[in-house]
């Protein structure tokens, strides 16, 4: 039985070995392609500089002045409601779940702390040892879809290679807000369990990831890949040839569109040219920075905008039949966040129209970069879809504290050993006057100069501040933009079927441009999009 894990959720060993367990006892309604899959073989995290843990002044004070001034920072965070539309940045929204996606594909952190744990006053750093013998990564760790294609993911009875696919649930209504999408077929669903008296089961996606149908937007951009799998074994007839395509091109789409837009394009192309300076994935052991996974790839929160317009029932336009397609919404319509409403699959009229995605429309694209989030990033929902208690509702404030657990170096001490010029105390406090303190609450600039966080600053707020300061929120700043392309860009050439080892290595699948093929080309591959 699928298990699935709530937003930002680590698992024990325990919990892994249950869930591997329980999908050897169930293979009987698996092929057998995916049921001799060999056990997973975890990674290991580490610190991509080691040297810095030797110093605590690189880190931040280890007390309990520190935990609560993390969570008063955190609070600070917050956007004020609908205010996206005054901080987009030049950053397609499909590069904020593609981001989602791409985290997915490459790590699954196994055992820190569970929110309990988390969000207590008296929390401390992991000891560096302990940290080092305990966090594993389940997932291979390079850009190879594993998420797509591992287990529990089934293959089409019909077809044993293709992926299986979910059919949605008929509404059959002409009318918003009930209204299927022009266009859309039966197969806009991922393939599901059944219904379960267990929150943590019950409809659950069978997929290579379950945290991807945490909301319906990322669990749409999944099905895309398995649609167009599909289309490539239509032309193959194989199984192992679609996913080589598949692969690459993916591969293609973290290098020359992701990065391209979230970074600093003159120091991706550089890393592209010399290659990873700090990051070595061919030495042994290989590992996943922590520094990358804990802090800087989670700066896709940012991103995340407060309400989408979706699909022709769940928008901002304020027709007749529809309503607002809120981010809490997003949530609901999925089986990890929500419940799917009384449906056994997703219901019809939650099928994505990505043409709003694209172009012109004024939600395609994501918030500017900078050290707040959407008002709906502080009311998480559990599994059981309803809103987490307390600090633990607060992403920002998880995404703190996690790093203040895992012993993330303060933004100045990366900087410095990347021979970087750091943010000065001035530099940061500029950035966080920019934001507008909530109703009651303290301003942002007030919280860093009475925590000492404007000079040891944690690195999460740190890379949020660097982006707003050095690129306006149009993109990520040098330290961050260094980090996520060296890690990526080194994940692609250890990747099976890597596109940087294999030099005259083109796109091949059907795109607008000859030679750079982009995300809405595969979807439009896919027959997600006109």
């Amino acid at each position: 039985m699928t298990r699935r894990f709530g937003h930002g959720e680590t698992i024990t060993s325990e919990q892994f070995d249950r869930a591997r367990e329980s999908v050897v006892r169930n293979v009987t309604d698996v092929p057998l392609a995916f049921a001799t899959a060999q056990p997973v073989d975890l990674k290991d995290f580490d610190f991509l500089f080691p040297d810095l843990q030797t110093d605590p002044n690189n880190l931040l004070p280890e007390s309990a002045a520190t935990v609560a001034n993390l969570v008063r920072l955190g609070k600070t965070m917050i956007d004020s409601p609908g205010n996206d539309a005054a901080g987009d940045s030049d950053v397609s929204a499909l590069m904020t779940y593609f981001g989602q996606f791409i985290d997915h594909d490459i790590t699954l952190e196994l055992a820190s702390a569970d929110l309990p744990t988390l969000t207590n006053p008296a929390l401390t750093p992991l000891p560096l040892d302990q940290i080092r013998s305990t966090l594993r990564n389940t997932r291979s760790a390079t850009l190879d879809l594993d998420s797509v294609y591992d287990l529990p993911a089934p293959r089409d009875p019909a077809n044993d290679d293709k992926m299986l696919l979910g059919r949605v649930s008929l509404l059959n209504s002409p009318n918003p807000p009930l209204k299927r999408p022009n266009g859309k077929d039966d197969f806009n669903d991922l393939p599901r369990g059944p219904r379960t008296a267990d929150p943590a089961t019950d409809r659950a996606a069978r997929i290579g990831d379950p945290r991807n149908d945490e909301n319906t937007i990322v669990a749409q951009l999944h099905l895309a890949f398995l649609r167009a799998h599909n289309k490539l074994v239509e032309r193959w007839h194989s199984f192992t040839e679609p996913r080589r395509v598949m692969r690459q091109h993916y591969q293609h789409l973290v290098i020359h569109e992701f990065l391209m837009q979230v970074a600093d394009k003159k120091i991706v192309k550089n890393i592209l040219k010399d290659g990873p300076q700090f990051f070595k994935p061919f030495e042994e052991p290989f590992f996943m920075p922590l520094e990358f996974s804990v802090a800087a790839f989670r700066f896709g929160h940012t991103m995340i905008r407060s309400e989408y317009d979706f699909n022709v029932n769940f928008n901002t336009t304020g027709a007749s039949g529809t309503l607002p397609a809120s981010l809490s919404f997003l949530f609901t319509f999925s089986a990890l966040s929500g419940q799917l409403g009384d449906f056994d699959t997703l219901p019809e009229n939650w099928i994505i129209e990505w043409e709003n995605f694209v172009g012109a429309n004024p939600r395609s694209k994501a918030r500017r970069f900078d050290t707040k989030l959407a008002n709906p990033l502080f009311e998480l929902p559990t599994t059981q879809g309803t809103t987490e208690v307390g600090l633990g509702a607060m992403l920002a404030v998880r995404n703190l504290l996690r790093g203040y657990l895992l012993r993330m170096p303060t933004g100045q001490a990366l900087a410095t050993a990347m021979g970087l010029t750091p943010l000065t105390v001035a530099q940061i406090e500029e950035v966080a006057s920019e934001v507008t303190p909530a109703a009651g609450e303290e301003s942002q600039v007030d919280v860093l100069r009475s925590s000492g966080f404007a000079e040891r600053t944690p690195l999460w707020y740190y890379i949020l501040a660097e982006a707003a300061f050095h690129a306006k929120g149009k993109h990520l700043g040098p330290v961050a933009s260094t980090l996520i392309a060296e890690v990526l860009i080194g994940l692609i050439q250890k990747s099976e079927n890597s596109i940087l080892r294999n030099r005259i290595w083109e796109p091949t699948l059907p795109s607008a441009r000859n030679g750079k093929f982009t995300l809405e080309d595969l979807l439009r591959f896919a027959g997600l999009l006109e």
